[in-house]
C-alpha cells in the first residue's frame, strides 16, 4: 500500500507542467549632481522583469524610462534627493534607458541596456 502510495505521488509530480523560471532584476544609477548624465551608461541584465531605480542627485528635475523592442516606459519626474523607478518585463535584446525630461537624452542623458 505505501509503495503504491509513493507511485502514484511521483506520477503525479512527474506529470505537473514544469513551471518557467522567472528572472528579476533591480538595477541602480544616480542623475549626477552636474550636467545632464546619468552615473553610468552601460546597464546589464537577465531577461525578465527589470526594475531600475534612479536616484536624483542634481538640483534639475529628471526621469529614469525605457524603449526599444516594442517597449516604452517611464517612471515619474522627480526632483534633488528623489527616486525615479521603472519596472518592466523584457525580452533578450538591446534597449535604451534616458531621460524623457525635456531635451535630457539628446544633450546625452542616456545609454544601453543589455538584456540576456
Amino acid at each position: 500500500m505505501n509503495r503504491l502510495l509513493a507511485l502514484s505521488i511521483l506520477a503525479l509530480i512527474l506529470a505537473a507542467p514544469a513551471s518557467a523560471a522567472s528572472s528579476s532584476t533591480t538595477l541602480r544609477i544616480s542623475a549626477l549632481a552636474s550636467g545632464l548624465r546619468y552615473s553610468t551608461t552601460h546597464l546589464k541584465a537577465a531577461h525578465g522583469k527589470v526594475t531600475i531605480v534612479m536616484k536624483n542627485l542634481s538640483p534639475l528635475q529628471h526621469d529614469i524610462a525605457i524603449k526599444g523592442k516594442g517597449v516604452s516606459v517611464k517612471g515619474k519626474t522627480v526632483g534633488k534627493g528623489q527616486t525615479s523607478t521603472v519596472t518592466v518585463t523584457l525580452k533578450k535584446g538591446v534597449y535604451t534607458f534616458y531621460c524623457s525630461v525635456d531635451s535630457h537624452a539628446a544633450a546625452g542623458m542616456k545609454g544601453t541596456l543589455t538584456i540576456t
